[in-house]
């Protein structure tokens, strides 16, 4: 199968909290970090609280959470801390999902832009719910679905190598 950026992402691990049951939102939020999500949203509720604030204040709060966002990631959130090619779906995974969080909440983009609207964000949001999972399945390395006390491939580790006949249970 062609993947674009093949040598960039390499083979990627899923986020170390996802889980398979997951939904495509709460897949999205997981690539942002909870304190780039906490500290936009109390910096955010700070500056509207305020009745004058000039323009390039919401952006540059909008600039340094998502300067920070591939550091938390790469950092704070996973093991080994550091960049790594394992990890470089999830730190930009982490910066689109944050820009289009932000864009659906109207911050900095609604007070400089006049061609805003909500409905923009919201699309938007539900648009990129759709793509980060596609594009997880083409960059991280998938683990197959396995039954319970089988391995990955589906066989029984406690069945030997040419061991095909079934010997029923006695009771």
């Amino acid at each position: 199968m062609w993947t674009p950026f093949k040598h960039f992402f390499n083979t990627q691990d899923p986020p170390p909290d996802s889980r398979p049951t997951d939904s495509y939102f709460e897949k999205l939020l997981r690539y942002i970090p909870a304190d780039i999500v906490a500290a936009y949203l109390t910096l955010d509720g700070v500056l509207r609280s305020q009745l004058h604030n000039p323009n390039w204040l919401p952006w540059t709060v909008f600039g340094v959470l998502f300067f920070l966002t591939p550091f938390y990631v790469v950092f704070m959130k996973t093991d080994p801390p550091g960049f790594a090619p394992s990890k470089n779906f999830h730190w930009v995974a982490s910066l689109f999902a944050f820009t289009v969080w932000v864009f659906a909440l109207d911050g900095s983009f609604a007070q400089t832009f006049g061609w805003y609207n909500p409905v923009y964000g919201s699309i938007l949001l539900v648009i990129t719910t759709l793509i980060l999972p596609i594009a997880e399945r083409l960059f991280i390395k998938l683990v197959p679905n396995t039954i319970p006390g089988t391995t990955p491939g589906g066989k029984d580790p406690a069945k030997k190598e040419g061991d095909d006949h079934h010997t029923p249970d006695k009771k």
